[in-house]
């Protein structure tokens, strides 16, 4: 399956506009956890993060290299990297109706993974860049 969908986005830059820029519809774009309690929790190693340009995941992140869209279906190929290595990913999701529910099909060969639209006051940043907390102020 993630052949399929390498072939069908590898023929994606075709449509893109000639400058290149890759654009995630505005549906998909958000925060996403493995339950509507994980939201804004740092221990969700499932928590993604969709922006315009660029995917964050637990350990990894990187820019949008092509977007396919067929009704729900949504295909991402993106240039991840982490722990010193960079890599091509392909992504195939599907969007519930009402865009609360994010399906992945791919990240995990023959399993879905199931993901909830958190609201942008949860706050969940996957890959965020750690922020220690000050335990007493500087002298």
């Amino acid at each position: 399956m993630q052949a399929i969908v390498l072939a069908i986005a590898l023929l994606a830059p075709a449509v893109v506009p000639s400058s290149g820029d890759v654009v995630v519809p505005e549906r998909l774009v958000g925060t996403w956890a493995s339950s509507p309690v994980s939201c804004g929790s740092d221990a969700d190693d499932l928590a993604l993060r969709i922006t315009s340009h660029h995917v964050f995941h637990w350990e990894s992140d990187g820019p949008i290299r092509a977007v396919v869209v067929r009704g729900n279906e949504i295909a991402l190929i993106s240039e991840l990297s982490g722990e010193s290595e960079i890599w091509l990913s392909t992504a195939k999701f599907e969007l519930s109706a009402d865009g609360h529910i994010l399906t992945d099909s791919t990240t995990i060969p023959g399993k879905e993974i199931v993901r909830y639209r958190c609201s942008e006051s949860a706050g969940t940043r996957p890959n965020s860049s750690f922020k220690p907390t000050l335990l007493r102020k500087a002298a």
